[in-house]
């Protein structure tokens, strides 16, 4: 981050250091992935970014299918869903809520017990809470799937407090799913979209480089580029010098290096 021109703010007595400025982009990528050859960091940024999209949009999507939408899904899933939910007697946002509040409760405890049982905890308690309510007939099995798929893609989510932040949009896109449909799914897109919009991270666009777009920085950001391409800071950061490093990196491209050591002599 230093190198990228960024300024990092060491706190006395926390673990943690303060980057600024930080843009969206950045809280899907984690510190592994400067270790690891480009192919390898894109393939789990994009798995990171498909979590995202499925921790904050998955129960809405279901809940706008299954209550507005039935022509979306095919006949036999179709049938699948009304057979899974023909013997529940709760409307599908109350099973939603059921469980998206349970599985808050069981990582929650899960966090808060020390040692090796929390995590123990946390698994036997989610299936047995789940194997109960289904059985139960309180909620539908396809909707444990649902949820279990959206707890996992919170927690690939690299970045604690943006874990936080999508977790709480979660359940706003649930009630404007079950008030609206697809409608208030798309308003709560655009709502969200106009926030990142108009937010800035210390003078920088948090959706940068989208918003504004700037040369050269959609490879290098939202993907790895190769290791000899990492050579330039963002040029959204306006930093005075735009290169992080000397040109070492492709040390026999004689022609190049010799130029740019006559231009930094003089």
């Amino acid at each position: 981050m230093l190198a990228e021109g960024r300024v990092a703010i060491i706190m006395s007595g926390s673990p943690f250091v303060i980057v600024v400025p930080i843009t969206n982009h950045d809280l899907v990528h984690a510190a592994e992935d400067n270790y690891l050859r480009f192919p390898y960091a894109n393939l789990l940024r994009i798995v990171r970014i498909g979590a995202v999209l499925m921790s904050l949009l998955l129960p809405g999507l279901y809940l706008a299918i299954t209550d507005f939408h039935h022509e979306m899904i095919p006949t036999d899933l179709l049938l699948a869903v009304a057979s899974a939910r023909e013997r529940v007697p709760f409307p599908a946002i109350i099973e939603v809520l059921i469980m998206e509040v349970s599985f808050e409760l069981i990582r929650e405890a899960g966090i808060r017990i020390p040692g090796p049982i929390g995590p123990t905890l946390g698994i036997i308690g989610a299936l047995i809470l789940g194997q109960a309510a289904v059985a139960a007939n309180i909620v539908s099995p396809i909707l444990i799937i649902i949820v279990a798929v959206t707890g996992i893609g919170s927690f690939a989510i690299p970045n604690f407090s943006a874990g936080f932040a999508f977790r709480v949009l979660r359940f706003a896109f649930i009630l404007l799913a079950v008030s609206a449909g697809f409608l208030g799914i798309t308003t709560g897109i655009f709502l969200l979209a106009l926030w990142f919009v108009s937010a800035k991270s210390f003078g920088v666009p948090y959706i940068s480089p989208f918003a504004p777009r700037t040369s050269g920085s959609f490879v290098e950001n939202i993907l790895k580029a190769p290791i000899w391409k990492q050579e330039k800071r963002p040029d959204y950061m306006n930093t005075k010098k735009d290169k992080m490093q000397p040109k070492y990196s492709r040390a026999w491209d004689r022609s190049n290096n010799n130029s740019e050591d006559e231009g930094e002599e003089e």
